[in-house]
């Protein structure tokens, strides 16, 4: 083991422990009954942290009259939820039984303005990748090729110049490769390509908008460079088509992972059947139906600095019948991450569709690379831009889009469609691309 190996192991032994400690809770209780309980006690103790420390939640339990503990997950069904809009004025989260961390988390803004989290860390949580990755053989160390963008949380000036050096020494350490997912353009995702190549790293972790990206635009170099044990995606979800692409450029399986800022790593995908595993000890996450679908409500099941209870993250879940049947009590499995409430577009004029409609329309123009939705739902103007891979879209090409939505969208007659082409789509502060951008975001 080189001395580099040896520090990094030494930095994150910690880490790896408490993963394997994870495990060993994950195993120990083989049926629902047994996690159910185990949730139980483990939400009284966070809800006592937050009724007795946290204003806002004292106050949540005087106005909902709720108790001090629960005997069964089904009693949280009366309890209300928990909004982005409720984080956004952090005052009433201040803890009365610890000092306020220096740290900060800041979300992605995918659905408009950030949210500033103050955190002091979860070591819990975190181990939640260690284990996760582990069951695709993908281990502390391993080289490891990222397409990813955190440029938003190194500050300005100095400081900014100091939190640089830091995150390219732990880089250094970790044996990552990191590319930035903010250019996604020919250009850079080319000199990406030759970065690729010349590490050859054996796991890839990406946004999935910005590894689909890289896949397109290199398309000529379709597993030129083998090695890769598995190609891990974030940060957005992806179709069965889509996987099937990455899977087919990299020739090595995709496997997905599910958190957020807020709420940390909450389910991994297992390497059997691409189906979540949802870390139930440290998340209990319910379903709530929404018009026929299934929203997601998380709680953290672990100490943080503010607490997440029946917090609504803003994602619809596709869910086995069995989960449907007990989704009010706690979801231990998901079939698949469907997307968010605010991708599913209503326009004035009654058109109503889902987002994610738009890449099948656009998936049969080779030189499409990416795309995303600006809409106008008032005036029932919907621009679909495009980037392609050096190539300049034809009006045909864009006849042929138009026609397709035409086509698959109902009542998409009565709406001004344009499809245009854009040298870069829109970015959150994230570095994430949203599927779907509204006119009041702009």
């Amino acid at each position: 083991m080189g001395l580099k190996s040896y520090v990094y192991k030494k930095l994150m032994s910690k880490r790896v422990d408490c993963a394997e400690r994870e495990r060993a809770v994950l195993a120990s209780a083989t049926n629902r009954e047994a996690r159910e309980a185990i949730q139980v006690d483990l939400f009284n103790k966070v809800w006592k942290t937050a009724r007795e420390n946290v204003p806002f939640y004292t106050g949540w339990q005087q106005k909902h009259a709720l108790p001090d503990e629960i005997r069964s997950l089904e009693e949280l069904n009366r309890w209300p939820i928990l909004t982005k809009a409720d984080l956004r004025n952090l005052g009433p989260f201040v803890r009365k039984d610890v000092d306020h961390p220096r740290k900060y988390l800041v979300t992605g803004g995918s659905t408009g303005e950030p949210v500033r989290l103050p955190t002091f860390g979860d070591e819990t949580v975190s181990a939640s990748q260690v284990y996760g990755r582990s069951r695709y053989g993908v281990h502390t160390g391993d080289r490891t090729f990222l397409l990813w963008g955190h440029e938003h949380l190194y500050g300005k000036g100095f400081r900014r110049k100091i939190n640089i050096l830091k995150r390219r020494l732990k880089d250094w350490l970790a044996n990552w490769t990191r590319v930035s997912a903010y250019d996604l353009g020919e250009e850079a995702m080319t000199r990406a390509y030759a970065i690729y190549k010349r590490k050859k790293p054996a796991f890839v972790l990406g946004y999935s908008a910005a590894v689909l990206a890289f896949c397109r635009i290199n398309r000529a170099h379709r597993r030129e460079v083998g090695s890769v044990r598995v190609v891990l995606c974030s940060a957005g979800p992806l179709t069965p088509a889509e996987k099937a692409e990455i899977e087919d450029f990299f020739g090595a399986k995709v496997a997905m992972e599910y958190g957020s800022v807020e709420c940390g790593i909450m389910a991994y995908t297992r390497p059997a059947d691409g189906r979540y595993d949802v870390f139930w000890n440290t998340h209990l996450i319910q379903a709530e139906r929404d018009n026929g679908e299934y929203r997601c409500l998380v709680t953290r099941l672990t100490e943080c600095y503010v607490p997440m209870i029946r917090y609504d993250i803003g994602d619809y879940l596709k869910l086995n019948p069995e989960e449907q049947d007990n989704a009010a009590r706690s979801v231990l499995e998901i079939d698949d991450v469907k997307g968010r409430p605010s991708e599913m577009i209503h326009f004035a004029c009654g058109a109503s569709f889902f987002g994610a409609l738009i890449g099948d329309c656009i998936k049969q123009i080779p030189s499409v690379i990416q795309s995303q939705m600006e809409v106008d739902p008032v005036n029932n103007m919907l621009q679909v831009s495009v980037v392609t891979s050096g190539k300049e879209l034809s009006d045909s090409d864009k006849d042929l889009i138009k026609g397709r939505i035409l086509l698959t969208v109902q009542d998409a007659n009565k709406l001004t469609i344009r499809v245009v082409q854009v040298p870069r789509l829109k970015m959150t502060v994230g570095g994430k691309i949203p599927r779907i951008v509204f006119k009041e975001e702009r």
